[in-house]
C-alpha cells in the first residue's frame, strides 16, 4: 500500500471512530431525555420548513411570470403552514414525524441489510447487519406507536438508532485501524 493511500486510510479510520463516539453520545443523551429529543427534533423541523417556505416564495415573488409560479407559492405556503402548525401544536408535529421517520429508518433499514451483505468477508458486516436489524424494528415500532406515545418513542428510539450507529461507525473504524495499523 503506498504512503498516500495509507494517509487516506488513517485520516478515514479517525473520522469513523470520532463520528462514533459523537453519535453514540448523542444517542445516550436522546435516551436518557427522549422528550426533550422528539421536541427538539420538532423544532428543527419546523424551522427548516418555514425557512423553505419562505425562500419558495420569495423565489416565486421573484418570478411572477414564470409557469410554475402558482405550484412554486402553494408548496411555500404548505411548508410554511406545516413549519407553523408543528410550533403550534409541537405533540401533533411529534407524532407525525414519529410516523414518517418510521418510514425513513424502515428505508435506512434495507440500505444497511443491503450493504451488510454486499461487504468483503473480513469487514465486520455483523454490526451494519445488526444495525440494519436494529433500524428496521426502530422503525415498524415508530409507525404503529400510539399518538400519546409518540414523543417517548420517537425520542427513545431516535437515541438507540444513533447509538446503532455509532457502534456500527467504532466498528468499522476499529476494524480499518486493525488493517492499516
Amino acid at each position: 500500500m503506498d504512503h498516500a493511500h495509507h494517509g487516506l486510510l488513517a485520516h478515514v479510520k479517525s473520522r469513523l471512530i470520532w463520528l462514533g463516539i459523537s453519535l453514540s453520545v448523542l444517542g445516550i443523551l436522546a435516551i436518557a431525555a427522549p422528550w426533550l429529543a422528539a421536541t427538539v427534533i420538532d423544532m428543527m423541523v419546523a424551522g427548516a420548513l418555514i425557512a423553505a417556505g419562505a425562500a419558495q416564495l420569495a423565489a416565486a415573488a421573484a418570478t411572477f411570470t414564470w409557469r410554475g409560479f402558482w405550484m412554486t407559492v402553494a408548496c411555500g405556503v404548505l411548508s410554511l403552514v406545516a413549519g407553523t402548525a408543528m410550533l403550534a401544536i409541537p405533540v401533533e408535529g411529534v407524532h407525525a414525524l414519529a410516523f414518517f421517520l418510521g418510514l425513513l429508518f424502515l428505508f435506512e433499514a434495507a440500505a444497511k441489510l443491503t450493504a451488510a451483505f454486499a461487504l468483503p468477508g473480513d469487514f465486520p458486516w455483523g454490526w451494519i447487519l445488526a444495525d440494519g436489524l436494529v433500524t428496521a424494528i426502530l422503525g415498524g415500532l415508530l409507525i404503529m406507536s400510539p399518538a400519546e406515545q409518540s414523543g417517548l418513542y420517537l425520542g427513545t428510539l431516535i437515541g438507540i438508532n444513533l447509538l446503532a450507529s455509532g457502534v456500527s461507525f467504532l466498528g468499522s473504524g476499529f476494524w480499518l485501524k486493525h488493517r492499516i495499523g
